[in-house]
């Protein structure tokens, strides 16, 4: 589901600012490994011009200050290449205009769920040379380098990603006699019902209900472990390359049931229905003992409500599921060359995005920067982009400028470690059509205590079959 944060673009170039510190600045920057050898030259000295988007507009001066200065750096080692800023800001809804009118950025940005659709239709450049000549496989977490490889070529530079989890209000739990997050849907249940209180406006568990596709999200997501529901049954692909649903199944069904009882039964919901940010307020104001959460959401609070007391939350995975895993979407940001750049300009791009995240002097340069800005958030939890001792050296130093309480994080960290946690990408294949019609069906049983989920769930399947899949060329 792609959500708006402002946090994802603001919180990482606010980490650019100039007037880096020099105290500490060399043993930092020999603590983190140098993964990356920048050319002598780029475009072999002849002058190139690149349009770098997501840079900040002129309504936010200070960005432009931190962009401008960190563009400057490069050009002082490649002096013939020209950064131009672009504000645009990729949109599911503006983005296919660029491509017909041939002006996309030489560098954009595009969901984690995306990079499939930008390789079938020709939108990126090819970097395996320089992934290759780099050993970037060897860096970068092989799980989020495949999203965007195709046929063993490199099309795209991930930047960062998120998991679905559970954040807990710990001391909520702890007066209710319990010592840690659920491991399991019986434990889930049990604490939701227990730690609820209507007299005190509390809640066992909250989650998006109040607007389709944020509703059908939220279900899927918890379906996947609940009842090891698989995005691929949504739409089928035929042996005559037509597709058919089939979300309408057991493991959906016992999804639908278990939320019509934890609003009907056991009754821990919100009595109303809220949207993402209403659903982080929920949690921000202590109002929710537990709610499905990304890890960016921790940030948004500290944000947004810095009155509250960051160091009661936790997160961790979500109930393990029938596989003993706890299987999640991920989601993220990746950035791309636009199939419409020269060589010169796609040497140039992919050179100045890597060396913005994988140049030592540049990562401490961010973090020392974004100690000094009061509205930074540093350690919110997170996928690993990288792997190896880079990884750990750069996870190090971000430790020690968290500001957040990286210490309740540990449930989600020690299971990702493990291999606990397993990572699905979002169906590419009408996936938001499917969420409103999932998500219509989860309305209906939250304000009709006699709604029948399999009849709901039944007309739901069919009216997706006839109205998105059977239109589908």
């Amino acid at each position: 589901m792609k959500i708006k944060r402002n946090i994802i673009i603001l919180a990482f170039l606010a980490m650019f600012l100039f007037g880096v510190s020099t105290i500490g600045y060399a043993a930092a920057v020999e603590g983190i490994p140098s993964v990356l050898t920048m050319p002598e030259q780029i475009a072999e000295g002849r002058p190139v011009t690149i349009t770098v988007a997501n840079c900040p507009p002129s309504s936010q001066p200070v960005l432009q200050i931190v962009w401008k200065e960190q563009a400057a750096r490069f050009k002082e080692l490649y002096p013939n290449v020209t950064i131009n800023a672009s504000d645009y800001t990729y949109s599911l809804d503006s983005f296919p205009a660029l491509v017909v009118a041939h002006q996309v950025p030489t560098l954009f940005l595009v969901y984690l769920t995306d990079p499939g659709k930008m390789i079938d239709q020709g939108v990126c450049a090819d970097l395996t040379s320089i992934f290759e000549a780099q050993g970037l496989d060897k860096v970068y977490n092989p799980t989020l380098l495949s999203t965007v490889t195709r046929d063993g070529k490199i099309y795209g530079i991930p930047w960062n990603a998120y998991s679905m989890g559970l954040v807990y209000n710990i001391s909520m739990l702890e007066d209710a006699g319990f010592d840690g997050p659920p491991t399991t849907w019986d434990e889930f249940a049990t604490m939701a019902e227990a730690v609820t209180d209507r007299d005190a406006g509390v809640e066992g568990f909250a989650m998006c209900t109040g607007e389709v596709h944020q509703a059908g999200w939220h279900t899927t997501v918890m379906a996947f472990d609940y009842a090891g529901f698989k995005g691929s049954d949504v739409a089928i692909k035929q042996a005559d390359g037509t597709y058919k649903t089939g979300f309408d199944n057991d493991a959906m069904l016992s999804m639908l049931n278990f939320i019509k009882d934890l609003r009907w039964t056991s009754d821990v919901l919100p009595r109303e229905n809220l949207v993402w940010d209403t659903n982080n307020i929920e949690v921000a104001l202590g109002k929710a003992a537990m709610s499905l959460f990304a890890g960016d959401c921790l940030s948004w609070i500290m944000q947004n409500y810095p009155e509250t007391d960051m160091s009661n939350l936790g997160f961790a995975p979500l109930p393990l599921g029938p596989d003993g895993k706890s299987t999640s979407l991920g989601g993220g940001n990746i950035f791309m060359v636009s199939a419409d750049a020269t060589p010169d300009q796609t040497e140039a791009a992919a050179y100045y995005r890597l060396w913005t995240y994988l140049d030592p002097g540049e990562i401490i340069a961010g973090f020392e920067a974004g100690a000094a800005d009061p509205s930074n958030v540093v350690g919110a939890p997170a996928l690993p982009v990288y792997i190896g001792p880079f990884q750990e050296a750069r996870a190090s130093l971000e430790a020690q400028y968290a500001n957040l309480p990286t210490e309740n994080y540990k449930p989600y960290a020690d299971a990702m470690m493990a291999g606990d946690i397993v990572i699905v990408p979002e169906g590419q294949v009408a996936f938001q059509e499917y969420y409103a019609a999932l998500g219509a069906v989860v309305s209906e049983i939250l304000a009709n205590k006699n709604a029948d989920p399999a009849t709901l769930l039944t007309q739901a399947a069919e009216t997706y079959q006839t109205n998105v899949l059977d239109l589908m060329e």
